[in-house]
């Protein structure tokens, strides 16, 4: 039973871990990524869909990203998604192929998006936390119940902490990782 309980906590984690590398996957670090434009949608027959799903999206040079559009009648929609997204991006229409140059970032821009990774960082580990806190109150019911000793109770507490440290230290190594990618000039 505690073993199903780590294995859930783990797997939580791990789900809390993936949610911070496809949170910071949507943030550019000055260079262009396919990844970017994951969270845009286009209105395509009164249907919000994704621009992966109406284009071949790629990088053509070290500031641009070009959009292979399958059906000309979803060039408009593109275009009018891109611009609405409020990331600051202008797209080049040419033929079925739209372009989108990236601006290089300012270092005004840096310093808001190392805030925006910090504030990422801390959520992560409130969410690493609350998990904790939930499998500790889960395995303090069992003793509680008698199912467990107090010893156990202990050594699964402790054993839940160093999982929780683990991905405490992964979540800190992945935005460090990113703020340094963003410094970058």
């Amino acid at each position: 039973m505690i073993e199903v309980i780590k294995k859930d906590t783990e797997s939580l984690m791990n789900k809390t871990i993936d949610s911070l590398h496809q949170t910071l996957s949507k943030i550019r670090a000055g260079r262009p990524n396919p990844s970017l434009l994951d969270s845009i949608e286009a209105d395509y027959f009164d249907a919000k869909t994704p621009l992966k799903q109406l284009a071949n999206i790629s990088v053509t040079d070290a500031t641009t990203l070009s959009l292979n559009v399958w059906d000309k009648n979803a060039i408009k929609p593109i275009e009018k998604a891109i611009i609405d997204s409020n990331m600051g991006l202008s797209p080049v229409v040419n033929g079925t192929v739209i372009l989108i140059k990236i601006p290089p970032l300012t270092q005004e821009r840096r310093d808001e998006l190392i805030k925006l990774l910090k504030k990422e960082g801390e959520n992560t580990k409130v969410a690493l936390r609350n998990i904790r806190r939930n499998t500790n109150t889960t395995i303090s019911n069992l003793e509680k119940d008698k199912k467990i000793s107090k010893d156990f109770e202990r050594d699964y507490t402790i054993e839940i902490q160093e999982l929780t440290d683990k991905h405490i230290k992964q979540s800190e190594d992945i935005i460090t990782k990113k703020i340094e990618e963003i410094s970058e000039i």
